[in-house]
């Protein structure tokens, strides 16, 4: 049985450093989750959501790409995290 050859240019396509790296870190993210055996990362001794949430802002990720990081359930409680005000309270 003959092999068929790849179609012209296909061949040559490979995923951008870029894309890789985003790619690793979302690996990186499922690995901290698989960990939490399903809990929020927010709520690790840690705080790995929060970590990671920095490394997006530090590579200044696109909002698509921090989704593909992150995940929406991520993003969606660290937004919720950065909207909750803190309240000072000073001494009586």
């Amino acid at each position: 049985m003959a092999l068929q050859p790849p179609l012209e240019g296909l061949a040559d396509y490979r995923l951008t450093e870029r894309t890789r790296m985003v790619m690793a870190l979302a690996e990186f993210r499922e690995a901290w989750q698989d960990l939490a055996e399903g809990g929020s990362l927010l709520k690790i001794e840690s705080p790995v959501g929060l970590i990671l949430s920095d490394i997006a802002d530090v590579l200044e990720l696109s909002p698509q790409e921090r989704h593909v990081f992150l995940g929406g359930r991520l993003i969606n409680e660290v937004n919720t995290l950065m909207e909750t005000p803190i309240a000072v309270r000073l001494p009586l």
